[in-house]
């Protein structure tokens, strides 16, 4: 562009010198002004010289020539508005210039303009040459389309409410197509999430409606009440009152955990890295709060308390004698010492932190489908309403010594019945007691543990009688001698979980 100005000063130096020179001569005089003798450009339109719909936001192409014996300096297009009986240019900083290449004397150009203001009436094409003169076209629009419905609302925002009071809202509805659909709602607006079903109002082609309507605010989770509004070009328009504040929510929250894996860790291990331990409140490590821990890590930390163990059992760590209890189980935290469990090694890894009482047991199908828990795991949000939820379990888990811990497969190690209590899509519910009071969970087997190859029959879990680890520990894989099938295959192997627990 620079260039090309440079250019045309250039071009018109010996005009200018040839305009001196001839002023001062008597024979003839020489007239830039007059049009007969340098006529200004002309402009042809190629394209539609009158619109009848051009559609907003979007782009329009303008086609045409034009002619200039003087030669151009500049073509543009632009955006007019209807005042009176006349146009007035919008915005002249958003002309759309076409390129040129020096100053040619016949032109055919290509213009997209942009329909972006509502109240477009016309575009205007205008050429000028290097003598400055000017011509113009315009093209008059009829019609804009796709402008979208314009809502008044009345309030704007609802400062305060209280939680399962009313609101109402007035609103002034708008549209250059007419209306199709009125409609009107309680949102979370981030994410977005329609919390009641829509509520529709009659409309029959309207241009203008005035809508007076009450919303019941019985959710936490509202940010706003939103009007969407539909013309019958299917231009939607969605308008929010927006809520500030809800008081008077009950008090009681929950802990949301996705995507948890955990292990069992090995017996005595010198590094214990696995995901073995659970911690609802979280402990600290190197800065960061985590709920899902190693022993080792645990060990490291400066204090907090762990709930539960996801553990291999088959044999007491101090005897080698074999526990009543064999394979994976989840253990609370306070009874991973004991008989049944066997776990005596993990107790000097456990010294920095609180071991909290836990119990389980398996949620039955009848109270999984009473309690819609595949939607409560899909869609709550750990609110008061979640803690509500989870208080229902009080009664259902016992406290007694045997609940402290939950087998995925019962007589999986001792001549009873095997069967199979824990697999994918398993749901257990769990108390824990912490500083004297107890909270309810729930945990929801995504993906089980796979013990399958570590059974004969296709139920009760192998025992290691032969090699180094059958009077030896298991502080690792790979060790020289030692027998890796059966109930010794099972560690390091991971579950797949989502927990949702009471704060």
């Amino acid at each position: 562009m620079k260039n090309r100005y440079i250019r045309y000063a250039l071009f018109c130096i010996p005009l200018i010198i040839a305009t001196l020179f001839t002023g001062c001569s008597d024979d003839k005089e020489i007239n830039y002004l007059d049009d007969n003798a340098y006529p200004p450009p002309s402009v042809s339109i190629t394209s539609s010289a009158s619109l009848d719909e051009v559609v907003y936001a979007n782009e329009e192409t303008v086609t045409g020539v034009v002619e200039s014996p003087n030669g151009l300096r500049d073509v543009y297009g632009t955006v007019l508005r209807k005042v009176g009986d006349s146009y007035e240019e919008i915005d002249k900083d958003k002309r759309i210039p076409f390129k040129l290449d020096e100053f040619p004397k016949k032109l055919e150009f290509s213009i997209n303009i942009p329909v972006n203001y509502e109240d477009v009436a016309a575009f205007k094409i205008v050429a000028t040459d290097i003598l400055t003169k000017e011509s113009e076209q315009i093209i008059p629009i009829s019609h804009i389309s796709g402008i979208p419905p314009k809502v008044t609302t009345d309030p704007t925002e609802i400062a305060t409410v209280e939680l399962n009071a009313d609101v109402t809202v007035k609103a002034k509805i708008t549209t250059t197509e007419g209306l199709k659909t009125l409609t009107y709602t309680l949102v979370q607006k981030s994410p977005y999430k329609e919390l009641h079903p829509l509520t529709s109002i009659s409309v029959s082609g309207e241009m203008e409606k005035d809508i007076q309507f009450t919303v019941n605010v019985d959710d936490e989770n509202a940010e706003a009440v939103a009007i969407i509004v539909t013309d019958n070009k299917g231009i939607v328009t969605t308008a929010f009152v927006d809520i500030k504040r809800i008081t008077g929510i009950p008090s009681g929250r929950a802990s949301i955990f996705d995507n948890v894996e955990m292990a069992p860790e090995w017996e005595n291990p010198s590094n214990p890295d696995q995901p073995y331990v659970f911690s609802v409140d979280g402990i600290t490590v190197g800065g960061t709060v985590k709920n899902v821990l190693s022993l080792r890590e645990i060990s490291g930390s400066s204090g907090g308390s762990v709930d539960f163990m996801f553990a291999n059992l088959w044999r007491n760590q101090t005897t080698f004698g074999r526990v009543a209890n064999r394979g994976f189980a989840f253990v609370g935290a306070e009874r991973i010492l004991g008989g049944p469990v066997g776990r005596q090694k993990d107790e000097s890894w456990l010294a920095p932190v609180t071991k909290n009482m836990a119990f389980f047991k398996v949620i039955t199908d009848d109270l999984v489908a009473s309690m819609n828990l595949d939607d409560f795991f899909e869609n709550t949000t750990g609110n008061w309403q979640t803690y509500e939820t989870l208080d229902l379990l009080a009664s259902y888990v016992p406290e007694t010594a045997n609940d402290k811990l939950l087998v995925q497969r019962i007589n999986a190690g001792s001549s009873g019945t095997c069967s199979l209590q824990i697999q994918d899509g398993t749901y257990i519910a769990f108390k824990r007691q912490t500083g004297g009071n107890y909270k309810y969970g729930i945990i929801k087997v995504i993906t089980a543990a796979d013990d399958s190859g570590a059974s004969s029959d296709g139920c009760k879990i192998d025992d290691v009688t032969t090699g180094g680890g059958a009077n030896d520990y298991y502080t690792g894989s790979g060790l020289s001698g030692f027998n890796y099938t059966g109930v010794a295959s099972l560690y390091g192997k991971k579950c797949k979980l989502k927990i949702i627990v009471q704060k």
